[in-house]
């Protein structure tokens, strides 16, 4: 099966994420479907975005990037790619004119959308003021957005927690501020600070301001399959989805194709090849984008999350770890999805298990 393909095809249903009133619109910004890629530090690069957007995400998120970093720095601080359109540039910061500086900055490289950040939990973010930190001060965060969507044409949103903790949860009340602000969306990550990424994301909340507002609300949290997007918007009556973790390894989640189906029907896990694909097609655009090395260096975690689940993936990826020159990256990925198809009949699982443990037998996986 080909990598478009994206699973078994069933022409005879049509799932509501293809239904035009699923489709949204963020500000004059138009998304042909509600799946969205989240903002990782450290992860979302352009060829992760490339990645996902080429399997059917509608708009793909930056990693956060510091508004005061991005002043000093200027545009060598971002680049957005001709062919990664739809964007979306999370920025993070405490200070209003600094971040509408960096923001109009944004717009003017060439984002189709802006986020400011008002969920990281991370100390390193919050011990600035920023963050989920913003969520504290809710006339600062009024402030802000006065000012950012004063400077910004683009679609301006928000993302942003529960709130701090289990006493100041206050989500609603900041999507309501960030409606009369003139906000286009609010992502809405129900957690509070405190619980971090720890414990079930609380998707009645997401409900909640929904309710609340009348601007396009986007649910994340807890979404790692096509059936749990459909079910968030079943639930909570969110406009759309944002996907983080759940695209690690898995860029699938958002072919369109997935959602064809209806909740009694299963959706196939990605063939063998289809992971060996991506695998390289990853690494082709790493390459083009950080050079040989550095690609060689980058994938070797995206290949922990492709390979997730499959025989003998512990030992296939200590294998790669002392793997440092890309020809020997590349055959060592073909010997290992060989072997697992059960095409090289010259080793037992056994021996490769053995070989790959103990660094032994450089022929081969």
């Amino acid at each position: 099966m080909r990598i478009a393909e994206c699973g078994v095809r069933n022409k005879n249903r049509k799932s509501e994420f293809r239904n035009p009133k699923f489709d949204m619109k963020l500000g004059s910004l138009q998304l042909n479907r509600p799946l969205i890629l989240a903002p990782m530090a450290g992860i979302s690069d352009y060829p992760f975005r490339r990645m996902a957007l080429e399997k059917g995400c509608s708009l793909a998120f930056t990693g956060m990037v510091s508004a005061e970093g991005l002043l000093r720095k200027g545009e060598s601080f971002l680049k957005i790619e001709k062919d990664e359109h739809p964007a979306s540039v999370q920025l993070f910061g405490s200070a209003p004119e600094v971040l509408a500086e960096a923001a109009a900055m944004v717009e003017e490289i060439g984002a189709d959308a802006i986020d400011i950040n008002m969920g990281c939990p991370a100390t390193q973010v919050i011990e600035t003021g920023a963050g989920v930190d913003l969520m504290r001060f809710p006339e600062k965060v009024k402030k802000i957005l006065v000012r950012v969507r004063k400077e910004v044409k683009k679609a301006l949103t928000i993302k942003i927690r529960s709130g701090w903790d289990r006493e100041h949860m206050n989500a609603v009340e900041i999507s309501k501020m960030a409606g009369d602000c003139g906000v286009d969306a609010i992502f809405v990550h129900p957690r509070t600070q405190v619980q971090g990424f720890r414990g079930q994301a609380d998707w009645n909340l997401i409900r909640e301001v929904k309710r609340a507002v009348n601007i396009p609300v986007v649910g994340n949290g807890d979404v790692t399959t096509p059936s749990l997007a459909k079910r968030m918007v079943e639930e909570t009556g969110c406009d759309g989805v944002m996907i983080g973790r759940g695209a690690l390894g898995n860029p699938w989640i958002f072919c369109p194709e997935h959602y064809d189906f209806s909740e009694e029907r299963s959706v196939d896990f990605p063939s063998l090849e289809e992971r060996q694909r991506a695998i390289e097609d990853h690494f082709l655009l790493l390459q083009s984008y950080y050079g040989a090395k550095g690609a060689v260096q980058k994938i070797r975690r995206h290949i922990a999350w492709y390979s997730r689940g499959l025989p003998f993936s512990a030992s296939f990826r200590l294998k790669l770890s002392g793997l440092k020159e890309k020809e020997a990256l590349l055959g060592a990925i073909t010997s290992y999805f060989d072997f697992v198809e059960g095409r090289d009949s010259c080793q037992s699982l056994t021996s490769m298990e053995s070989r790959s443990v103990i660094g032994r037998g450089g022929g081969g996986f």
